[in-house]
């Protein structure tokens, strides 16, 4: 499976990602450092849609896939993001980290089967829960 960019490129079996372009796209996960607060459903997705409206500058550089999961008082927020360079991209503008600071983030090696097959999954929406917490709402950057 291919996700085709607004460039051109593919991101898949022969992508550019952290390979063969030297890094001209980068894949991060992202986990929300303050689950324990996360207590009622719709503040959880507003926390999210909240973050996506502040990055609007950043749509040229960015896509990225923000998932709620759980049960209101035991929910987390994770996600995966594709964004150009191959530092973390958020720290490219101040108006980026207002919301990056509050989640862990991780680079992800796609030369790694592992990790190509996680972003893949991740792309697909293929997941109905996350260590345990059944799928409430993905977002869409």
């Amino acid at each position: 499976s291919l996700l085709l960019l607004s460039s051109g490129q593919q991101v898949g079996e022969s992508s550019g990602i952290n390979a063969e372009y030297g890094g001209e796209w980068s894949v991060w996960t992202t986990t929300y450092k303050y689950n324990n607060e996360l207590t009622v459903t719709h503040k959880t997705n507003n926390l999210v849609k909240g973050m996506f409206q502040r990055l609007e500058t950043m749509k040229k550089h960015a896509f990225g896939l923000m998932y709620v999961f759980g049960e209101p008082n035991d929910q987390v927020i994770t996600g995966i993001w594709l964004g150009r360079g191959d530092k973390l991209f958020f720290n490219e503008d101040d108006n980026w980290t207002t919301d990056i600071v509050h989640y862990d983030t991780e680079r992800l090696d796609m030369a790694k089967p592992e990790n190509r097959a996680l972003f893949e999954k991740w792309i697909a929406g293929g997941f109905d829960d996350w260590q345990g917490k059944p799928f409430e709402k993905d977002h869409i950057y």
